[in-house]
């Protein structure tokens, strides 16, 4: 298995908008209670991931205009901002690729009807596995691809 990075912290409102702002060939993903989607601009909704082939970045609302902040990265981070400390452990990832919901399945009420990149109602998403102290800890989203098996109904 390779080395991970794991960075943990809380940052205000514009400093996480402006982490998730740059990241290039992002992918982001935010929910609330009633809304989960993918937007095509920032918004930090209750929580949500932004991801590319490198890295993600995960938040949660702790408080109004506050945030708990994960950044899971495949390799050493500088450019944080000064919040986010490296989390303490032996980080290892490993690599995983994962079928997506079909959208049009109806037993599921979906809130979008297409996968972003692949622009489909059938997807996957390559994932990494972190593993703290040989412990599974996190699946985090690095690519979302086309599926193009047949859907299974």
């Amino acid at each position: 298995m390779k080395r991970g990075w794991v960075y943990s912290g809380v940052l205000g409102a514009e400093e996480l908008r402006q982490l998730i702002e740059s990241i290039p060939g992002r992918v982001l993903l935010s929910w609330e209670l009633a809304r989960l989607d993918f937007p095509s601009s920032v918004e930090l909704r209750d929580a949500g991931c932004a991801f590319n082939s490198g890295a993600e970045i995960r938040w949660e609302r702790v408080t109004e205009g506050r945030y708990r902040v994960w950044v899971l990265s495949d390799g050493e981070r500088n450019d944080l901002p000064d919040a986010l400390k490296l989390v303490e452990g032996d980080w290892e990832i490993s690599e995983c690729e994962t079928r997506l919901l079909n959208l049009e399945d109806k037993r599921f009420a979906a809130q979008f009807d297409l996968y972003p990149v692949a622009n489909r109602p059938e997807a996957r998403f390559v994932c990494r596995v972190f593993y703290r102290d040989k412990v599974a800890t996190f699946v985090s989203p690095r690519e979302v691809t086309s599926d193009a098996q047949e859907s299974e109904r």
